[in-house]
């Protein structure tokens, strides 16, 4: 069956009926409807037939899809599949969430927008891009930590909130366990240089494709596309070649052959000095030697979480135009925008992150001890005092009761919504984590 008709009607293999209220869209392997499946609307991924025809084992793939389904999804950001129709004219579809209106695609965040002179879609501030980053790098991990991998990954997978950074990870349907390959064509330009050559996908695969994808939301470009592979005209041999056999990092130490230049890599020349040295550095070894040739050494999750969490903590409001920039404990550094001199001269150490004392900067709950914890729940910012703005204090947005412990042994508490003056030598305690003012 090709294309369906407003008011079909069909059955999930779990018994529930659905009707086509209207078409979404259509892509290179289906078409997506607004369906009414229980009396909720929802989205149906239909799949052309052809797409049906080019699998290698269309019934694993459907069965597949089944027990992701059954299994549930790895986190509350993923889209996930939640019902599967029967077959149709030797195809099928499957159910999921309809993604809110807020939510813009990617892609829209690296297309120039000529009449607004802007991309389409604008992040509301770093603090947003840090967000949304964070919260793809933890899809990814839980992704990999329930066993799977991804078959087909691009730009057109993330829908982001560009107020907030919320992101909603789409086309699971693809997801599979690590090492089984469906047969299903992804892009070339974010795959691995190993699948590009005809591998097999996993999580190190992926861990290439989640660095293409935090490129891009940096610096717009490509990280791969420099003056050596963008040739006249691109052959398929060539794009075998630049992304598989042979890719270079555009701003590679050690290869300077597509080097990135003022036509090609604007946005990249603009912006990679900004970003601080750890950032930089993960994308080096991201797309160096070590990472494009056997055994594809990978930058893990974890080390991507630590770096944007850093991050996020050093993106403050300039107290001169109001805009985020970023600041770092010993040094004085100019606003972006307004170019201003922000300098800051302490830090609130916990054990695994350390913050730059200075107004503004939120404190999260993963960022005081070793576990695992809420990268996104704020449980406290540093504020200044209105009278006097050079002093800075800590605000207590939990709802623990924090013990700060002084120079002299003494101690007071700190309650809901009481301060913590930032003085040297204080020490912080949130439960068993302990933080202390430098």
């Amino acid at each position: 069956m090709a294309e369906l008709k407003v008011g079909y009607k069909g059955k999930t293999v779990f018994g529930n009926e659905f009707t086509i209220i209207s078409s979404l869209g259509s892509g290179g392997q289906g078409t997506v409807y607004r369906i009414n499946c229980g009396g909720k609307e929802m989205a149906l991924k239909w799949y052309h037939k052809s797409t049906i025809d080019k699998m290698k084992n269309p019934e694993e793939f459907y069965n597949n899809l089944r027990s992701n389904i059954e299994k549930g999804a790895p986190t509350k950001a993923f889209l996930w599949p939640v019902e599967l129709t029967q077959w149709s004219g030797g195809t099928f579809g499957y159910i999921m969430a309809l993604r809110p209106q807020e939510f813009e695609e990617l892609t829209r965040f690296l297309i120039w927008d000529p009449k607004k002179r802007s991309m389409k879609a604008r992040f509301s501030g770093i603090t947003a891009r840090c967000n949304a980053a964070i919260n793809i790098i933890e899809g990814f991990r839980a992704l990999h930590n329930n066993g799977y991998s991804y078959q087909d990954l691009n730009n057109g997978n993330f829908f982001i909130n560009p107020q907030n950074g919320d992101v909603l990870i789409c086309d699971n349907d693809n997801v599979s366990e690590h090492g089984v390959n469906f047969g299903i064509a992804g892009k070339q330009r974010y795959m691995a240089p190993e699948v590009v050559l005809g591998g097999a996908p996993d999580k190190r695969s992926d861990r290439f494709s989640l660095a293409v994808i935090l490129f891009r939301m940096l610096f717009i470009e490509h990280p791969l596309e420099g003056r050596y592979s963008t040739p006249p005209c691109m052959t398929p041999e060539l794009e075998k070649k630049f992304y598989g056999s042979d890719p270079v990092f555009v701003l590679d130490p050690e290869d300077t052959r597509n080097a990135a230049n003022t036509q090609l890599n604007t946005n990249t020349l603009r912006f990679w000095n900004i970003y601080p040295e750890y950032i930089r550095e993960l994308f080096i070894r991201s797309f160096g030697k070590e990472s494009v040739k056997p055994p594809y050494e990978r930058v893990i999750e974890k080390n991507w979480l630590d770096a944007f969490v850093k991050l996020r903590s050093e993106t403050v409001p300039c107290p001169h135009c109001g805009k985020e920039t970023f600041i770092a404990n010993g040094y004085t550094m100019g606003c972006m925008y307004c170019g201003e001199k922000l300098t800051c001269t302490g830090s609130l150490k916990f054990r695994r992150f350390e913050l730059p004392v200075f107004g503004g900067v939120k404190l999260y709950e993963g960022q005081v001890d070793d576990s695992d914890g809420d990268m996104h729940k704020i449980i406290g910012e540093i504020v200044r005092n209105k009278k006097d703005p050079g002093k800075l204090a800590l605000r207590n947005l939990s709802d623990t009761v924090w013990k700060v412990t002084l120079p002299d042994n003494s101690s007071r508490t700190v309650d809901n919504g009481g301060v913590m003056p930032l003085i040297k030598g204080f020490v912080l305690s949130i439960d068993t984590a302990e933080g202390t003012v430098n």
